[in-house]
């Protein structure tokens, strides 16, 4: 079977795209991924693939308020000095190297549950490198501990990460009904990652007790924070009776901006404005490339492959997700696959192997998530630590943390085959 000549243009452009996402940090290229993605969706509307109308309209706003509403909470925390203080808590808390590994695996991975695994990789980074070079221990282990673990920990909720609200909104998942379902996959992946770095570098964690680490900063805006966490739970609350993901998380953040008493400038600043272009440029270029006829056509190729139960899907779509988020990065990667699995009759348990496999997949390679950018681009201030170190020990945790993730979820397919 072929497509039409005329269909190509989109195809083209959506693979030129894509290319541009894929190189982006590795090739020193100018354009980065949202500027990438801008230009795709603009030339989808240049070529007429859809009339510039069509492309406002296809551009999923629900996803866009969602994430924007969570930012806005977000950044009031961090201004609060929240993370910071959590992050100084781990550290005067550790009396062993192990056990401080243990509570940045743990600490790191349950707050990028709820708080965006992006923003604990950057408030946890300079700590964690005060605390190693004032105790004179090897930063590598901590630093790939805080990545994975972040990106791990993030499987567990809709606010996690960028490509769980996508699939959040895209499936109609309650908050409690993904929680219930992924919390145990991250769990059971941040244990499985505590194991796996402590037996890699079982060298660099034996010793002694630690010494004391005293003098890091940790002022708290008591009162910011009290309001923040008011304004947290009453997210929390709201999406437990099933009120509207992105209405509740706008209203929120409208809220706070009014309640919270700081200056609007500060957190304007820390609203991951590209992020949000990206998503909606992304929705786009995809819209683009569905127009094509090329999206039917894939469907109908890996239809004899995903024709088997629950089982023969969860494996194909999690195998597909890994690999294709080593190479586009994860957020593209759900887009892009999204269409297939509406098609599928078990989309349920698919929809929560999509969301667990993009986001493990992303411990992969220094270049399979953001929040591993964000960790090493601040960990290089101090210490080299190459593409192979990471990818040496990345694989090794997203092969076993996936296939765990994936047994767990064939589990729960066994034990709730309604759903």
């Amino acid at each position: 079977m072929r497509l039409p000549p005329i269909h190509w243009l989109p195809v083209v452009i959506f693979l030129a795209t894509y290319a541009l996402i894929a190189v982006e940090s590795r090739a020193a290229s100018y354009l980065d991924r949202t500027a990438a993605a801008f230009c795709g969706a603009v030339a989808m509307v240049v070529a007429r693939v859809l009339p510039l109308e069509a492309a406002y309209q296809v551009i999923d706003w629900n996803t866009i308020v969602f994430l924007l509403g969570i930012m806005i909470l977000v950044a009031h925390f961090r201004v609060s000095g929240f993370f910071d203080w959590i992050a100084c808590r781990v550290a005067a808390s550790a009396r062993t190297r192990r056990h401080l590994l243990a509570l940045l695996v743990f600490t790191s991975g349950i707050l990028s549950a709820f708080f965006v695994n992006d923003t604990v990789c950057l408030i946890f980074t300079p700590i964690v490198l005060v605390v190693t070079d004032r105790l004179a221990l090897p930063a590598k282990s901590y630093i790939i501990a805080l990545a994975t673990s972040a990106n791990i920990g993030s499987v567990m909720s809709v606010t996690g990460n960028p490509q769980n609200a996508a699939i959040g909104i895209s499936a109609g998942f309650s908050f409690l009904g993904f929680l219930a379902h992924l919390a145990p996959v991250s769990l059971v992946g941040l244990v499985l990652n505590f194991a796996l770095l402590a037996a890699i570098f079982r060298r660099d964690l034996s010793g002694g007790p630690l010494e004391a680490v005293a003098g890091l900063p940790a002022a708290v805006d008591r009162v910011l924070l009290a309001k923040c966490l008011l304004a947290a739970s009453l997210v929390v609350v709201l999406w437990i009776f099933n009120f509207s993901f992105p209405l509740v998380a706008i209203s929120v953040g409208a809220l706070i901006l009014i309640i919270g008493r700081v200056k609007s400038g500060f957190i304007h600043q820390s609203v991951d404005w590209a992020l949000l272009l990206f998503f909606a440029s992304l929705f786009v270029v995809i819209r683009g490339f569905e127009l094509s006829g090329a999206t039917g056509y894939l469907i109908r190729r890996f239809e004899p492959g995903l024709e088997g139960g629950v089982v023969a899907q969860l494996l194909s779509l999690s195998g597909a997700m890994v690999v294709l988020s080593n190479l586009v990065s994860n957020v593209p990667a759900v887009l892009l696959l999204r269409p297939l699995v509406q098609t599928l009759a078990h989309r349920h348990f698919v929809w929560l192997a999509l969301a667990a496999s993009s986001t493990l997949a992303g411990n992969c390679t220094p270049f399979g998530s953001i929040a591993n950018l964000i960790v090493l681009q601040q960990a290089s201030k101090k210490t080299h630590l190459s593409f192979w170190q990471f990818t040496k020990v990345g694989l090794v945790v997203t092969v076993v943390t996936t296939g765990a993730a994936i047994g767990i979820l064939i589990l729960e397919s066994a034990l709730f085959p309604g759903l």
